[in-house]
């Protein structure tokens, strides 16, 4: 707007100018023409006004006066004009400040061969800004015009626009207050409308999210009260018996009478303190990793997996490793892909009817990744259509999520968990 409007006072100007310039030649060649060729005749007599310079009217642009030689002015157009139009002072001095001088055009008078005075034909120069003036004042308002019809259609725009915004910020709000319902309607622009159609999927699966940590909430609840009830059961059946069998045979220590007798009763308490300590022992491996510490990566695994089928006969378990595939796994890495492993055991035993089981932990390409398969025959009449996530399965899914790995479970004829990992950082 500022470059616009400095260059209409340009144009302006010049414009202006070349009208005086030409309004001065054609005063300049009258005076000349008329005035000084029958200079005789406008001075015969013993005046000196006789030019009649007062008595015509204002021209635009020029001020003519008749000046004589002690430089008194004898005779002057008139001065008369509508001040209302002159410009403000402040125009008139950034005007004055871009150079556009128009010389002031001088004729000889003379009466008798004698030089008597001179016509002074000066440009004025606040008809000049005037007219400037009112070009700008135009421009100004064309200009205001403008910007008002302009922002009247960004306002208009600008609402329309901002209505599906604001159902998007709703929308927001609404799921921040824990609202998995909400949905945004269908937007007129494609940009918004996107926005709308992600935001809706985004709470869709937010709300399945939702479901699943409130299941896998409860089931960790009863699965802690499970395992207590299975740890309070073991500690009965295995260590209360044991100790009252050592009780009784401490009682019947103190009654023995001979030494055959109470030899078999102490040999009785050694064997059963024996037995109560390799059943300590293996309920600290289930609740604890000190396997790993003990026994290493790949003989801890070994040692789940034989111990499993130990319990388990009537199932066929294959297992594989490669070699030295512990190198390649963090600390942090073998603890999770131990309880996995476990995990998925516990999950066969519970929810399938396995006959086959295998187990293969190897490592692929050139960065070392390490893949697991758990694959059983266990699968359930129509399982594809009534599977529904554990809190096992769950509990595998998120501990892959911590190691930053893939986890696919599919089911066809087999019930298949396949697992990727990155190398170790």
């Amino acid at each position: 707007m500022v470059v616009g409007l400095f260059s209409i006072i340009l144009v302006a100007k010049k414009n202006v100018r070349e009208e005086v310039l030409s309004t001065q030649s054609l005063a300049l060649f009258a005076i000349e023409s008329s005035i000084k060729n029958n200079s005789d005749l406008f001075f015969s007599g013993h005046t000196q006004t006789m030019l009649g310079l007062s008595n015509l009217p204002q021209i635009r642009h020029l001020n003519i006066a008749f000046i004589g030689l002690d430089g008194s002015i004898i005779d002057a157009t008139s001065k008369k004009r509508d001040t209302r139009e002159d410009p403000p002072t402040w125009f008139r001095k950034v005007l004055e400040k871009i150079p556009s001088s128009i010389e002031t055009k001088k004729v000889q008078v003379k009466n008798k061969k004698n030089i008597v005075g001179y016509v002074h034909i000066k440009p004025e120069l606040i008809f000049e800004y005037a007219e400037i003036w009112q070009q700008i004042t135009l421009g100004f308002y064309a200009i205001g015009a403008f910007v008002f019809f302009v922002n009247i259609l960004v306002s208009l725009s600008f609402s329309f626009m901002i209505k599906p915004i604001n159902n998007i910020i709703k929308g927001f709000e609404s799921l921040e207050k824990a609202n998995y319902k909400v949905r945004i309607e269908k937007s007129s622009i494609l940009e918004l409308d996107i926005i709308g159609k992600k935001f809706n999927s985004m709470v869709v699966k937010l709300g399945q999210s939702n479901k699943k940590i409130h299941k896998l909430s409860q089931d960790l609840i009863l699965v802690r009260e499970q395992e207590k009830k299975e740890l309070a059961r073991n500690l009965h059946d295995q260590h209360g018996q044991v100790l009252t069998a050592i009780q009784v045979e401490a009682e019947s220590i103190k009654k023995a009478r001979t030494s055959h007798s109470r030899n078999q009763s102490i040999e009785s308490i050694i064997d059963l303190s024996k037995n109560m300590m390799l059943s300590t022992r293996t309920i600290i491996k289930n609740l604890s990793l000190g396997l790993l510490d003990d026994l290493g990566f790949e003989l801890s695994i070994i040692d789940l997996i034989e111990n499993w089928k130990k319990r388990f006969r009537e199932i066929h378990v294959s297992y594989s490793m490669d070699k030295n595939i512990a190198e390649t796994l963090s600390s942090g890495q073998q603890a999770h892909i131990f309880r996995i492993i476990q995990e998925a055991l516990t999950n066969i035993t519970k929810h399938a009817n396995a006959k086959n089981v295998s187990v293969n932990i190897k490592t692929y390409g050139f960065k070392n990744r390490t893949r697991i398969e758990i694959i059983n025959d266990g699968v359930i009449h129509d399982a594809k259509h009534k599977f529904d996530r554990g809190i096992g399965l769950m509990s595998i899914e998120e501990r892959v999520s911590e190691l930053n790995g893939r986890c696919k479970i599919t089911i066809s004829h087999l019930f298949k968990i396949i697992i990727e990992l990155g190398a170790k950082k």
